[in-house]
């Protein structure tokens, strides 16, 4: 068998001394693949394709009515929520301070296992496939959008791009897509409620994290 493998690696090296190749083209020919122009009734099929759920509101204060109704709806009386100011989405503490919403930013997994809903914002929302970008760090609690049953993502309409392509584009023109990764404590692609199969395909919500996800886009 070793003598058959040299055999066959002595005539390739001897052939190739000797082969006549073409001349090859040194400019590599372009990639033309269309570019998706998806924008937030694409967002919205994507996203109920995959068992979320996205309401629109006309402004950020119509958005914080939105999750104050949410809750009152339901009964919450408490949410796991990001920091005001990095959610960004005016009259938020206003609207469920008015409510008697009780909002915690901050704690042990153990002391929050409790509260039914998370609270973020988002950077982006990816159009062709219903995905939304959470970055997590200081003042954005991980578990924010993981620990509770369900997780409420606050989205300005101005965020959501075509697809992933675009948006590491435009962290490009920014402070560069590297280092906009580096510098996150964790940095998340969500495609609907948190979901897993068995060996039979049957499909069950909830087993890794939250089993509902709300968007509400506003603008």
């Amino acid at each position: 068998m070793t003598d058959s493998r040299e055999h066959i690696l002595n005539t390739i090296r001897t052939s190739v001394k000797s082969a006549l190749l073409p001349d090859s083209n040194l400019e590599h020919p372009s990639i033309a693949v269309p570019r998706p122009t998806g924008g937030v009734d694409e967002f919205v099929t994507e996203v109920e394709k995959l068992s979320g759920r996205v309401l629109r509101a006309a402004s950020a204060r119509d958005a914080a009515e939105q999750v104050v109704s949410i809750c009152q709806e339901r009964g919450w009386q408490r949410l796991l929520a990001w920091e005001w100011d990095e959610i960004g989405c005016e009259g938020l503490l206003e609207a469920l301070g008015r409510a008697g919403i009780d909002v915690v930013h901050h704690g042990a997994p153990s002391e929050l296992a409790d509260i039914p809903a998370g609270l973020t914002g988002a950077e982006a929302g990816l159009a062709d496939t219903g995905t939304i970008v959470v970055r997590s760090g200081a003042r954005r609690s991980q578990l924010a959008s993981l620990l509770p049953p369900t997780h409420i993502a606050l989205l300005p309409v101005e965020r959501i791009l075509p697809d992933m392509r675009s948006y590491f584009e435009k962290l490009d023109t920014q402070e560069g897509a590297s280092t906009h990764v580096r510098t996150s404590s964790n940095l998340v692609f969500i495609s609907g409620p948190s979901r897993t199969a068995d060996i039979e395909q049957t499909l069950t919500l909830g087993v890794h994290g939250p089993r509902e996800l709300i968007i509400i886009v506003w603008g």
